[in-house]
């Protein structure tokens, strides 16, 4: 491979006690929460808007806050849940607890509340590397109209998804075991009869009307085509009802691909689309429900459900969380079941908890640096955790506790060290539920 050296001089163009990179749902509620507790923050995201998963990539609902009919969420989430349902965008499917939401309102909002809180937002700004000295991030570069530009900070919270801060920085990854979790392309589907039989208990996701998101009558019926027709590799499907308008959303595409590497994001995304079309054409040959269906809108961006996972103080595994255990500094709960999406086929490997689990603020914490903090699905986790907390309502609650954990930084300190008990006092303070 031919290389070319590249030096430039790059503008500093300001301080910040605390910068997180990424404005999903992490990212932007441990801004949020920095913000609130005092600290001058910046938040860095790539597009134009905050609420990644749910707002770039259509993921709806939003899940993991209840388990059994009982909240095990609150803080920032349940202040942003309450305030989307006030404004009749968000409903709560009780008793499971899924939250149906409008993803516009999702942008709308989740701004405002960030910039309520005095948040600096540098949007359609992509990170593209950072300066490091000993133990200590120093700086962030990104991209962006203006060129590359750099801010210093005191703390820096990774919120990327990806892990794309800590790779950059040489944060050590666990070693990749298994395949990963596949993408998917979701979209948003325009004249579909939710009336019948078929559609009209699988829009919900409430856990009584609807025992089983998955609609398996479709499922079936698109695995029975397989061989005699074009069909793309698809999951689900799971439809969801939006709270403003006549639109759904679609999980229905799937790409065993690494969103991690930029030529296989790339094609997996381009695909992913093209076979959005395709299964909406099997959709309307099939079944009278979708007969006037129209795809009004795919995501902005696949969803990616696994890529990188740091190498933290501690590592959480699956039978943490299924034999319930407890942490001196656990910060979050984990309801979710394990869900584990298969890169090859069709399949779903769903494993139910019998209590809701607890992450600890170990997980957060990569071994080389004092004052670098990981926050939503690029913590430490292993295969099995990692399919249970990875969902929306426990990455929002880890960025909370990053955000605020943030704020009990001085220079000369350590994450590894930070005092639990002040930290738990925070969060009771807050209102989160750990």
């Amino acid at each position: 491979m031919k290389t070319i050296s590249l030096s430039k001089e790059v503008p500093v163009i300001d301080h910040f006690d605390t910068v997180v990179c990424g404005g999903g749902p992490a990212g932007w509620v441990a801004a949020l929460a920095a913000a609130r507790a005092g600290k001058k923050t910046a938040l860095i995201e790539r597009f134009g808007f905050l609420g990644g998963t749910a707002t770039a990539g259509y993921v709806i609902p939003l899940s993991g806050c209840f388990f059994h009919g009982e909240r095990v969420v609150g803080g920032i989430t349940w202040e942003f849940i309450t305030r989307m349902t006030e404004r009749k965008a968000a409903q709560v499917e009780l008793p499971k607890g899924h939250v149906s939401l409008d993803p516009e309102a999702y942008k709308l909002l989740a701004w405002q509340m960030v910039e309520e809180a005095g948040v600096t937002i540098y949007s359609n700004a992509y990170l593209s590397g950072c300066h490091t000295d000993g133990r200590h991030v120093t700086h962030v570069f990104f991209e962006s109209k203006n060129g590359t530009e750099a801010i210093e900070g005191d703390v820096f919270i990774d919120a990327t998804g990806d892990g794309d801060l800590c790779h950059m920085a040489n944060v050590q990854m666990l070693p990749q075991t298994n395949e990963l979790q596949p993408l998917s392309m979701c979209f948003l589907l325009s004249g579909v009869d939710t009336s019948t039989d078929l559609l009209r208990d699988h829009i919900r996701h409430d856990g009584v009307k609807c025992k089983q998101s998955v609609v398996t009558e479709i499922h079936d019926k698109l695995q029975s085509l397989v061989g005699t027709t074009d069909v793309p590799q698809f999951g689900g499907p799971w439809f969801n009802v939006l709270e403003c308008g006549d639109l759904l959303t679609v999980n229905i595409t799937r790409s065993g691909s690494n969103a991690a590497d930029r030529a296989e994001l790339t094609h997996a995304e381009a695909q992913m689309r093209k076979d959005a079309f395709r299964l909406v054409e099997l959709l309307k040959e099939n079944f009278p429900e979708f007969k006037n269906a129209v795809i009004a809108a795919t995501a902005v961006s696949g969803g990616v459900r696994e890529t990188r996972h740091i190498r933290a103080l501690h590592t959480l595994k699956g039978q943490d969380i299924q034999s319930s255990a407890t942490y001196p500094d656990s910060v979050a709960c984990c309801s979710h079941p394990m869900d584990i999406h298969c890169a090859g086929d069709n399949d779903q490997i769903l494993i139910h908890l019998n209590a809701a689990g607890r992450i600890p603020f170990r997980t957060m914490v990569p071994f080389e640096y004092d004052n670098l903090l990981a926050a939503g699905r690029c913590i430490s986790a292993d295969r099995e955790a990692y399919a249970s907390m990875r969902v929306q309502a426990n990455v929002m609650a880890l960025g909370e506790a990053a955000g605020i954990a943030s704020s009990l930084y001085n220079p000369g300190d350590s994450f590894a060290s930070v005092d639990i008990d002040k930290l738990h006092e925070l969060l009771d303070k807050a209102g989160c539920i750990y």
